[in-house]
């Protein structure tokens, strides 16, 4: 801003000097009224020095705006990549979560006894890096808080979706292995209550449970991370004939619908529990 400020102001000075020169040498009248010995010393050394230094102030002026110009297409650059990253980087933990509820959830969704059936679920997710920090300040100058809240909500959503997985691996392990030591690998859940006792299967319920609803709460987040990431390029290179972000999730979509509640609620699966 400083550059352009003093840049405008020497062209102006140059032009205005030859602009007198101009009028002083097309009209005998003005000429008159300086000495000739100072009119011909502006004329013939004033004239080409300033001929000379507005050049050299136009070329550095050029060569500034088209650094700018250069270094605006370069952030443009680096800001469509960065959002392009975010949204790709949001699709595959999306991704993740659908597949561990099309494979793991959904076939057990209204099974009575769900918080045995649902199977344990990998714990590897598919990020483990950083979200790039220049989301941060794509979104500032968009004066958009509420994408960089919500990214990094989906981001702290996406880690503990797999440290619960964790916990419930964990707990079907113990499981397991108390039905083994009980020599019981299949049965109804009458002899599974008499192999582990009311606590353990109570434990795995509530488990199981969280579970389902962090999930639940994940993908609609990161669902909502990717539209805002969207609406950000949309909003930043609108009408630049940019590539677009597209999201193609519907409202009815299976995933993003809450899992339907479970049949029992601690309350009542205590008092099935109770009658064996």
């Amino acid at each position: 801003m400083i550059f352009s400020s003093v840049m405008g102001l020497l062209l102006g000075i140059f032009l205005t000097f030859i602009s007198f020169l101009c009028l002083f040498g097309f009209s005998p009248d003005l000429a008159q009224m300086i000495s000739p010995m100072v009119f011909a010393v502006l004329k013939d050394v004033g004239g080409p020095v300033a001929a000379g230094f507005g050049g050299a102030i136009a070329g550095a002026f050029c060569s500034y705006v088209f650094q700018q110009r250069n270094e605006k297409v370069k952030e443009d650059k680096s800001d469509i990549s960065a959002m392009h990253k975010t949204f790709v980087r949001l699709s595959v933990q999306l991704n993740d979560f659908f597949s561990a509820k099309e494979l793991n959830i959904y076939p057990h969704l209204t099974s009575r006894f769900r918080f045995i059936d649902i199977p344990k679920i990998p714990t590897s997710p598919s990020i483990i890096d950083q979200v790039d920090p220049r989301i941060i300040d794509i979104a500032v100058s968009l004066k958009n808080g509420e994408a960089i809240e919500v990214i990094y909500l989906a981001e702290a959503r996406y880690k503990a979706c797999f440290e619960t997985f964790n916990r419930r691996n964990s707990q079907m392990d113990e499981f397991r292995a108390a039905l083994k030591s009980a020599g019981l690998e299949h049965g109804g859940i009458e002899e599974i209550y008499q192999a582990v006792g009311q606590g353990q299967l109570i434990e795995l319920h509530i488990m199981t449970e969280q579970m389902i609803e962090i999930l639940d709460g994940a993908i609609r987040t990161l669902s909502e991370a990717m539209e805002l990431t969207a609406d950000m390029m949309d909003k930043k290179f609108k009408g630049a004939g940019g590539a677009r972000l597209k999201v193609d999730l519907k409202e009815e979509h299976q995933h993003l619908t809450k899992a339907v509640l479970p049949y029992f609620n601690v309350d009542t699966l205590k008092a099935y529990l109770e009658k064996f």
